[in-house]
């Protein structure tokens, strides 16, 4: 059953309020009357429906005036997979990136596989804890190891959101000298080779992704030696 409820509340920010549950700076707010109109509306997001909620977990019911619908950005952004920060200094919601803020994909985006007990994620909360390359202690990337008969990789759920990765591949700092074979996989078709030799400065890459399911980066030895493993890194991993 439809319910109508006629309330104060603050102009042009009813959504920003439902999101973060904190109030506006009292030198910033004015005020008008609306005519809120409650009716059990739904949110289906990829066919999934979802129960909008405040910071604090309360449920928000949606609710519609003068023909515009209104809905808790939070569990919106939340439902896409985007994080949501509001900035009170200047009123401003933002819903995935924040302009200006440098981005932690390791965390944000970190592959769900890699190879043996070998390799390593290193997601940059641990400063103590990261691998040398050219003599660049990197705390936000991923050790591979491998040959060509197990080679080293790992693999991502880009999950069709992104068009384009880009990642600096270098050899890791007295490993055994090797060039190293990158062959990066899109749904588990091969879509662009690279060679990186030990003795070169770390290379970078911009990989188009067209939107792709999942990501594999695989790296092996470059020069036919199917005893010999080699060891490199990637980092400086960022996705569009």
């Amino acid at each position: 059953m439809k319910r109508t409820l006629r309330t104060r509340l603050i102009a042009g920010a009813a959504a920003l309020v439902l999101l973060v549950g904190t109030a506006v700076a009292a030198s910033t707010v004015t005020t008008k009357m609306i005519e809120a109109n409650y009716m059990g509306i739904k949110i289906v997001v990829d066919g999934v429906e979802i129960t909008p909620k405040d910071a604090n977990g309360k449920v928000v019911e949606p609710f519609a005036s003068e023909g515009t619908t209104y809905l808790p950005v939070r569990a919106i952004g939340e439902a896409l997979d985007k994080e949501v920060a509001w900035d009170g200094s200047t009123a401003t919601v933002y819903v995935g990136d924040v302009p200006g803020q440098a981005v932690n994909w390791m965390t944000k985006l970190p592959p769900y596989q890699i190879n043996r007990s070998y390799s390593k994620i290193y997601d940059g909360t641990d400063h103590k804890s990261y691998m040398t390359i050219s003599g660049q202690n990197i705390t936000q990337g991923i050790y591979l190891y491998g040959d060509q008969d197990d080679p080293g990789y790992a693999l991502w759920n880009t999950n069709f959101q992104y068009q384009s990765m880009t990642f600096t591949v270098g050899h890791i700092d007295g490993k055994k000298d090797r060039n190293a074979a990158v062959d990066v996989y899109l749904d588990g078709v091969l879509s662009k080779s690279y060679t990186v030799g030990w003795d070169q400065y770390p290379q970078t890459f911009t990989v188009p992704l067209n939107r792709a399911a999942n990501v594999k980066i695989e790296i092996t030895n470059s020069e036919g030696y199917s005893w010999d493993a080699v060891d490199y890194g990637i980092y400086n991993i960022s996705f569009s």
